[in-house]
This record gives C-alpha cells, sequence and structure tokens, in this order.
C-alpha cells in the first residue's frame, strides 16, 4: 500500500516539475507538530541548484515522504522514537535538526563486558534491546508494550540530538580518497558494515561516522527510529530484547518494500546545504583566527566532490568545516559508546556549516551557546580550546561572529 502511495505521488511530482511548478507541502506536518523555535521563518527546504526535473521531482515526492506521519498500519512499531522523519528534523525548516531535546533526542547505551564493548544487543551477552532505546510504543487493545528504558546492565548512557541534513549529498559525494587525505591531522577513519552491499565501507554520517551512506542511514532510521522494516534492516527489534508479544505486530515484514527508504534518500541527496550569511570585515577577521588557533586542521574549511552521474553533485565545492574523521576528545566528552571503529571518546569532526540556525550543540545537545561548545572541547582538541581561551576581547568576538555566519 505505501509503494503504490509513492508511486503515485512521484507521478504527481514528475508532472508539477515537468511544468515548472513546485509546491511544499508543510501544512499537515504543522497542524500535528509541536510548535517550533522563531527560527522556523527561514526556509532552508530547498533542492541543489541545477538538478534536473526529473530529479527536482524525486526530491519533491522524497519531501513528502520525509514528512507523512507514519501509523499502525504502515508497520510504525511496535516500539519506535518517532513517527516522521520531520519529527526529529524540523528546525529551522523540514531537514534541520530539533532543539526540542525531549522529542529529537536519542539514547545510547552499552557497557564493557569482559573487556569488549556490549551493545545489549545478544552479540556479546544479553539481550536488552540493543543499543538504541526506543522509547514510545504503540497503542493496540490487547498489546501491552511500554516504551523501552534503560536497562540495568547497561554502564553507559549516552544522549544524541538529531544532526541537520542539509548538503548531506555532497558530504556523500566525497571521494573516500579525498576524505583520507586529511589523516595528518592526527584523526582515523570509522569503517562500518552497510548492510546495502554487505561490505565494510568508510563512514561519514552520524556523531561517530557510523553511517557510510545516505540509503543505509535511511533504512537505519525507518527500523530503529520508527520500527518499521526493510529490505535494508528486515528484523523488528525486540523489546527491552524480548519475544513481540502477539497482536502487536500486524504488518508483516518487510514493512516497506524499499520505496520508502529510496524517497528519504532521494530528499536527503538532493536537499540544498544552508547559505552561507553575511561575511563582513569581522567574519574574515575571525576565519583568520579560527585557523591560526588550530581549529582549521579538523574542521577543514573546504573539500570537493569527485565525479557524479548527477551533474549537480559533481566536482563541487563543499564548504562543510569538517574532515569527516574520528577524533579522541577527551574524557569530559567520552561517552563511552563504541560504534563501528570508533572509541568510547572518539567523535566524527562535526561539519559547522548551518551552525548558526541551531541552538543546541555537541552531540547530547548539552551545549545552548557556541561558546559553551568549544569550552567542552577536549583531547586532540585541548590545544586549539586553550588557544581560544587566551584569546584578546576583538579576536574572541571576531571568532564567533565567524562562526555565526555559517
Amino acid at each position: 500500500m505505501k509503494s503504490l502511495k509513492l508511486r503515485v505521488r512521484k507521478t504527481m511530482f514528475v508532472f508539477i516539475a515537468t511544468t515548472g511548478v513546485f509546491i511544499l507541502v508543510f501544512a499537515q506536518w504543522r497542524i500535528n507538530s509541536q510548535p517550533l523555535s522563531a527560527a522556523d521563518s527561514e526556509n532552508l527546504t530547498n533542492p541543489l541548484p541545477d538538478l534536473t526535473p526529473q530529479e527536482t521531482a524525486h526530491f519533491m515526492a522524497g519531501l513528502e515522504d520525509f514528512l507523512e506521519v507514519e501509523t499502525v498500519e504502515d508497520g510504525l512499531g511496535p516500539v519506535f522514537n518517532g513517527k516522521s522523519c520531520a519529527e526529529c528534523h524540523a528546525v529551522p525548516s523540514v531537514g534541520g535538526s530539533e532543539p526540542n531535546v525531549g522529542v529529537a533526542r536519542e539514547t545510547r547505551i552499552g557497557r564493557l563486558f569482559k573487556g569488549v564493548f556490549d551493545p545489549l544487543d545478544g552479540s556479546v551477552s544479553v539481550n536488552r534491546g540493543g543499543g538504541l532505546l526506543q522509547q514510545r510504543a504503540i497503542n493496540l487493545p490487547g498489546c501491552p508494550l511500554k516504551g523501552e528504558v534503560v536497562p540495568p546492565e547497561a554502564t553507559f548512557v549516552s544522549l544524541r540530538i538529531s544532526t541537520p541534513l542539509f548538503g548531506a549529498g555532497l558530504i556523500e559525494a566525497i571521494l573516500d580518497a579525498t576524505i583520507l587525505a586529511n589523516q595528518s591531522n592526527g584523526g582515523r577513519p570509522n569503517y562500518v558494515f552497510n548492510p546495502d552491499t554487505g561490505g565494510t565501507e568508510l563512514g561519514r554520517f552520524g556523531w561517530k561516522a557510523q553511517v557510510a551512506t545516505l540509503h543505509q542511514f535511511a533504512g537505519d532510521a525507518y527500523l530503529n527510529e520508527m520500527g518499521i522494516t526493510n529490505p535494508s534492516f528486515p528484523h523488528e527489534n525486540l523489546p527491552q530484547g524480548e519475544p513481540i508479544p502477539s497482536g502487536c505486530d500486524t504488518v508483516a515484514d518487510p514493512e516497506d518494500d524499499g520505496s520508502g527508504v529510496t524517497a528519504f534518500t532521494n530528499f536527503m541527496r538532493f536537499l540544498a546545504p544552508a547559505p552561507r550569511r553575511p561575511v563582513t570585515v569581522q567574519v574574515q577577521l575571525g576565519e583568520q583566527v579560527f585557523s591560526q588557533i588550530g581549529c582549521a586542521s579538523c574542521h577543514v574549511p573546504t573539500m570537493t566532490t569527485g565525479p557524479n552521474s548527477v551533474a549537480a553533485l559533481s566536482n563541487q565545492r563543499v564548504n562543510l568545516f569538517s574532515d569527516l574523521l574520528l577524533h579522541a576528545m577527551g574524557a569530559g566528552l567520552a561517552d563511552g559508546i563504541e560504534q563501528g571503529r570508533a572509541k568510547g571518546d572518539e567523535f566524527r569532526t562535526a561539519p559547522l556549516w548551518g551552525l548558526s540556525r541551531r541552538d543546541r550543540f555537541m552531540h547530547d545537545g548539552g551545549s545552548n551557546t557556541i561558546e559553551k561548545a568549544i569550552l567542552r572541547h577536549g583531547g586532540e582538541a585541548q590545544n586549539a580550546r586553550d588557544r581560544f581561551g587566551g584569546l584578546s576581547p576583538a579576536d574572541h568576538d571576531a571568532l564567533l561572529a565567524f562562526l555565526d555566519s555559517l
């Protein structure tokens, strides 16, 4: 049924794109959503420039699927975190992050068991539902499920906010070799299993670069955030590690035939990055300071995409301010969670483009200003943080003005 609905929408959007008329359908989402922040007045939900009409149609169809509120009839649950992609990627507009940490901050858990990281999914020791809590449950007559809670075995509990998706397709289009060339700064790549290919690939998405591609990102989120099985992730999560009670899972697997995952992927791949704010003389000075104190070593200002079958993604400058590598960030930020080859104190250098459109920073959303986020840096970033603390008032203000221009 979902596949049929998607084909109908896709046909409609191909017609809309070829006639040059574009309609963004936010009304239903806004009605069902909690109120968003004042920054929501800025619409960043735009396709990349120079897409073909067909690519634009795929973007628009993907956007509608991204906004769609899933139901039990679609396969939602039986345990889940959100009912739509946009529930956690909404600010300042669809595709962004979500400052309401009560809605969009997920909980990851784990422990060390006999010296090995244990995500509590049964692969190392006991199964307590896996390393990501699904904190809500469907409401069906005769279904007794409740949302998952942190089990007593978990000694690591990490809160994570959603990452913005603007420009994600450009990040995906950067060649592996370009990313790996950044390792002279001490960063290291994360290599992760990709179920779509059955191989180990370079990770580049997520707080620990634990996801290799946007298609994997979409399939993972469909299962682990909404509980909807799909060809990439075909097995239901076991609530708290226990079998699903009878009557709590009423849709045959896979609940999405892959068309939904493809639609989400198209939306993210063709979503434009947030535009830069005005560059003043103070901002220019701040960018110099940013480089001088060592921030640009890891927050690499620009990389370039490789050749791509999508012209809008081919050989493009990507001003993301990240090396997309892992760095040890010190005991103060360590969350103990290991993903792929990422250790408990390692995080991917967060891309800074679009920074001025956020009001929560760091993996846990625990910093509400850019300056507080800088001061939490440790480990490999300790020296740069210390230089920041020693800046003159003029250079300090210039650096913050530069970051607020991104």
